[in-house]
């Protein structure tokens, strides 16, 4: 049995994306997430290690200051501080709006790949699917079988 596919619901279409984009996005954005929070929490904690450093000779303190302040780095220990301070929740978030994100990417990219099929298949036909019924025949509601019509093989030749 021979079908042409001439047209797709596009809404489906874009379920299926958002569906397979979320999905796809979930595993990469946990991992940058969890491993972008273990970066931050190193760098802070290395960077505040900067913040006295203390000069000594013969075991007497000679001079003492923040290397973060001489090099000019408390933006970026406070912005560290700041990151590394959040919760696990707010990666969570994070982690969630970016696969909604690419779902809706995924979503528009199969949207529009359905509407470029749809315009095409108007003109060509679509494609056409050799198909075969495997297995038991579907049954109707109340046990009876629903009528198919089989067409013989010397009117199929035809």
């Amino acid at each position: 049995m021979k079908l042409a596919i001439r047209r797709i619901n596009l809404r489906s279409l874009g379920k299926l994306g958002c569906v397979l984009g979320v999905v796809l996005a979930f595993l990469p954005s946990l991992l940058c997430g969890v491993l972008g929070m273990g970066v931050v929490q190193v760098l802070r904690r290395w960077l505040e290690g900067w913040e006295e450093i203390t000069l000594s000779v013969l075991g007497k303190e000679v001079a003492s200051f923040d290397l973060v302040q001489v090099l000019g780095l408390a933006d970026v220990l406070h912005w560290l501080q700041t990151i590394g301070g959040a919760s696990w929740l707010l990666v969570a978030l994070v982690v969630l709006v970016r696969g909604l994100i690419a779902g809706l990417v995924l979503a528009a990219i199969t949207i529009l790949a359905g509407l470029v099929y749809n315009l095409l298949a108007t003109a060509t036909g679509g494609v056409v699917v050799d198909a075969a019924v495997v297995g038991k025949q579907p049954t109707a509601i109340g046990g009876q079988r629903p009528a198919i019509s089989h067409k013989s093989a010397a009117s199929r030749k035809r």
